[in-house]
């Protein structure tokens, strides 16, 4: 009876025309009664009828948000809230261009404001959700999108953005389960499928990311994110047979359809204009900000900084800490950003000593990354990780600095137009093929890779047979990821192991799944699968010690050995590599270059099996080549980093001075010191 006497009492004021009162009681009885839809109807017909502007001015706002005048409809907006301040629709309006200004804290003002004037808007509480997501409020934000899904339990947006949340918050676990019950009511749906999956893969659980993207393709066969994991994750477990159907129609995945991650397609075809085109449109999930003004001259270095997930034990923590480590303190000021969230232990410390600002940004959202480098006065960033596993290329769309560098992490063109230059050299992109990348080439004159000649290999006193390797015969090695073993690198192996007596291929021990299947495979190609032999994850070190085991490294082709190419070398190991056309497919070659070492570069496959087997025929030839690389390995320019730091150096004051004169990105040539 109390209830329908509030419920007349709020008609009577609409009826008078109080709207704002009649508003206020059906909102006070709503909080008595959140689940009554009558009371929830009554307050949405009211504001929607008797608080918004005119609808003609609100399509034209709508208008100028569709063609990203976001500064024409706040201009419009505005005046309009100040005339109709309960207006949800014009407030979430508002918001959205503020939100596409990044101005997150004004746009959940406005959010907050269409809130106040109906607190069970769910599109209010879903892009409140999004405004303090972006703040890097990660808590504060699934507490809204909790409240949404709760006003509107059917919702399957709310229940999306609330699960993804979840996953970007590393709340994996509870990720899956929100996915689960997505996936259970909606059967038909991919996405939630593909999420699982992505969550699958990032956990290290192979099999079931396969398990979960299959369903998503089941869902929906034209999901190419779906695809690419699957083809992806697939290539980690060497899997041929299942990867051959998936791969017809590869050329258009992420081209002719929505973007997929380019990382993922890089080992399974040397297509370096198809490749641009995927990384094109990738980066389009990353709206970009305006360019920064010029800056002003000032005396003092030149501030660069380093952004990455992998300031740990990594790859390219052993690749980089020699440039760290020379840097011209006197004219750089080196300022790292990690954020990987796996900080602590002695390769953290090091780095912290070796810079001049060390930031842990793991918690901050790209935006408050991006403006905490620009409140560092950063002149040039440095984005080591591109499009790679734990990349965050949103802190370079935000822009980072005046300058921003694609180097090292990602082997190949970003596509993005906030990323001004990437680093590389003449064998990598060769005048011929500055049409493959949207950024400017800057060409060091040696490789583009650091490596680190301070590194002391330790006496391995353990024998072949310590390793399951025979004590005579030849020992091939072919230390790479097993993503990138695909079924035509792999068939020439098989060839060369058919054609050397007694000899064996030592791999890298991935997954078992991959072993069983590379097993398979080699007994197909009419080999003994015993001799395979894989080896176990060891220390750096120690890992870089059993090289010695080994005769000859055998390279992939689409996506060649980068750091464990390198590090053979560093080994005292050969190597022998087919160059492409892609960067992946050239980065051997630049490294067998500037080692002092191109007789190893060959151009087809039938000159990297004829290479191979009359080294592997001809001890000698092969002795010498050790030798040779035994003798050069401290003067070859590609172990020299005090030389490799002061050509990078002499990169980043080019494309400052560039920046200063007021000049566009242009192709940088570093010269060789004498």
């Amino acid at each position: 009876m109390q209830l329908d006497k509030a419920v007349g009492k709020a008609r009577r004021l609409e009826k008078s025309g109080n709207f704002d009162a009649a508003a206020e009681v059906y909102a006070q009885l709503l909080r008595q009664f959140p689940q009554n839809p009558r009371i929830a109807a009554a307050l949405e017909a009211l504001l929607r009828e008797n608080a918004n502007p005119p609808l003609a001015r609100l399509q034209a706002l709508e208008a100028a948000y569709a063609r990203r005048d976001y500064a024409g409809v706040l201009a419009g907006g505005r005046a309009l809230a100040a005339a109709f301040p309960r207006s949800v629709t014009l407030h979430n309006i508002l918001g959205a261009a503020e939100l596409a200004l990044r101005d997150a804290g004004a746009a959940e003002a406005s959010f907050r404001r269409a809130l106040a004037a109906n607190p069970r808007d769910v599109d209010a509480l879903g892009n409140l959700g999004v405004a303090l997501k972006a703040q890097g409020r990660t808590d504060a934000a699934l507490e809204v999108y909790a409240m949404a899904a709760a006003v509107a339990p059917d919702n399957a947006n709310v229940k999306f953005n609330l699960a993804n949340l979840l996953r970007q918050s590393g709340r994996r676990e509870a990720a899956l389960q929100a996915y689960e019950a997505l996936a259970a009511a909606r059967p038909g749906d991919a996405e939630p499928h593909f999420a699982m999956a992505a969550i699958r893969q990032e956990l290290g659980q192979g099999a079931e990311a396969v398990a979960d993207g299959l369903k998503a393709l089941a869902a929906d066969p034209g999901h190419g994110r779906a695809k690419a994991l699957v083809i992806h994750q697939l290539g980690h477990f060497c899997d041929f047979e299942a990867l051959a159907p998936l791969v017809p129609g590869i050329e258009t995945l992420g081209i002719d359809g929505p973007p997929v991650e380019p990382f993922a397609l890089l080992s399974i075809a040397d297509a370096p204009a198809l490749n641009l085109k995927r990384a094109r449109a990738w980066s389009t999930r990353f709206p970009a900000a305006p360019a920064l003004a010029r800056t002003p001259r000032r005396e003092g270095p030149i501030r660069v900084g380093y952004f990455s997930a992998d300031f740990h034990n990594h790859a390219t923590v052993y690749l980089m800490s020699q440039v760290f480590a020379r840097h011209d303190r006197n004219a750089f000021e080196i300022c790292l950003y990690s954020f990987g969230g796996k900080e602590g232990g002695a390769i953290t410390e090091r780095l912290r000593q070796k810079s001049s600002r060390y930031h842990d940004v793991h918690l901050l959202p790209d935006a408050a990354i991006a403006a905490l480098a620009r409140q560092d006065g950063l002149d040039v960033a440095v984005d080591l990780k591109g499009y790679t596993k734990d990349a965050r290329p949103g802190i370079f769309a935000s822009r980072a600095a005046p300058v921003q560098i694609n180097y090292l992490g990602f082997p190949g063109s970003m596509g993005a137009p906030f990323i001004d230059y990437v680093v590389a050299d003449p064998i990598l992109v060769p005048d011929s093929h500055a049409g493959f990348y949207s950024e400017q080439p800057i060409l060091l004159p040696d490789s583009y890779q650091p490596t680190d000649e301070t590194r002391a290999i330790p006496v391995d006193g353990s024998s072949r047979a310590d390793h399951g390797l025979p004590e005579a015969g030849f020992v091939f090695c072919a230390f790479n990821a097993t993503y990138k073993i695909q079924p035509r690198d792999f068939a020439l192996w098989m060839t060369i192991l058919s054609a050397v007596e007694g000899s064996v291929l030592w791999l890298f021990r991935s997954n078992a799944a991959a072993e069983a299947n590379l097993r398979k495979a080699a007994a197909g190609h009419g080999v003994d699968p015993a001799r395979l032999v894989f080896a176990p994850s060891l220390p750096h070190l120690g890992h870089l010690a059993r090289h010695r085991h080994a005769d000859l490294f055998l390279d992939t082709f689409a996506y060649n050995a980068h750091t464990t190419a390198s590090d053979a070398l560093w080994a005292g190991l050969p190597l022998v590599t087919r160059i492409g056309e892609q960067f992946s497919a050239r980065v051997a070659a630049s490294i067998l270059t500037a080692a002092g070492l191109p007789e190893l570069i060959t151009r087809s496959d039938a000159e990297y099996l004829a290479l191979v087997l009359a080294l592997a025929r001809e001890p000698a030839r092969l002795s010498a080549l050790k030798d040779r690389l035994a003798a050069t390995r401290t003067t070859a320019p590609l172990f020299d980093s005090r030389r490799y730091t002061r050509h990078l150096e002499a990169a980043y004051r080019a494309t400052h001075r560039r920046h200063l004169d007021g000049l566009p990105p242009a192709p940088i040539r570093v010269s060789a010191e004498p």
